[in-house]
């Protein structure tokens, strides 16, 4: 059937208009940044939000932010192929086989990390976050290698605007204090979240890339009892290995 040529329909093109405009935002936008933005009345705004929600083409971030939800990425995917998580699933495990502990692939979704893909260890002790789950950048060891990727600029805005939750006491609390660490993981290539999301873990992860292009990161995350100095070698040994060759199979 060939569709007759009409005038937009106002509500479409609202709705389309809040999903670029949280799409394409820094960060998780709250409901007087879409109403100031997208000159959207109030109410029009207030429903057409709560049917995306609904719909799940919006998810909400924190107590008044939003951004782009699951449906968003079921139906990419469709067009796409293979999605991003089953296409890193056999390294994640062949790296979290090496080394006996819990694997992940993350990759940046405005001022957060996701969760990918992740591979649990066999071990008794072990620790994952669940694919699809969500954490602060400068909470995880995948966040803050991510946050190493960033140009000098682009840095001191996240540090500006970004607000630390002491999510456990060995979270940071201060811009200085995670400058510090970014600065250590841009010269190492390795960056580590001591306890700082999870009591009792270590995480260790460094960038996925190729030929400058940023993917993701590649996160080990380890009962901190066993993350010893002779382990931490072996970890860096094969994070760098799986993480070149999860570079060359997503260019």
């Amino acid at each position: 059937m060939k569709l007759e040529s009409s005038a937009p329909v106002k509500s479409a093109d609202r709705a389309f208009d809040i999903l670029e405009f949280v799409g394409e935002a820094a960060a998780a936008p709250t409901f007087s940044q879409l109403l100031a933005g997208l000159g959207i009345p109030r109410s029009s705004l207030f429903h057409l939000l709560n049917n995306l929600l609904a719909r799940g083409y919006l998810a909400q971030e924190g107590a008044s932010g939003y951004r782009l939800g699951p449906r968003i990425r079921q139906l990419a995917e469709r067009v796409a192929g293979p999605s991003l998580a089953i296409r890193v699933q056999p390294l994640l495990s062949r790296l979290s086989d090496a080394v006996n502990e819990t694997a992940g692939f993350y990759v940046p979704d405005g001022d957060m990390i996701e969760t990918v893909g992740s591979v649990v260890s066999t071990q008794a002790l072990t620790y994952t976050m669940s694919v699809g789950e969500r954490a602060p950048l400068y909470a995880l060891s995948g966040g803050k290698i991510l946050l190493a990727q960033l140009t000098p600029d682009e840095l001191e805005a996240y540090l500006a605007r970004v607000v630390f939750e002491a999510i456990t006491p060995g979270t940071l609390r201060s811009a200085a204090a995670l400058r510090d660490q970014v600065a250590a993981a841009r010269a190492e290539g390795f960056a580590y979240s001591r306890e700082e999301f999870t009591p009792g873990i270590t995480g260790i992860a460094t960038t996925v890339a190729h030929e400058g292009r940023v993917f993701g990161a590649l996160n080990l995350a380890v009962p901190t009892a066993r993350f010893t100095p002779e382990r931490e070698i072996g970890f860096r040994r094969e994070l760098r290995t799986i993480a070149t060759a999860l570079g060359k199979l997503l260019a």
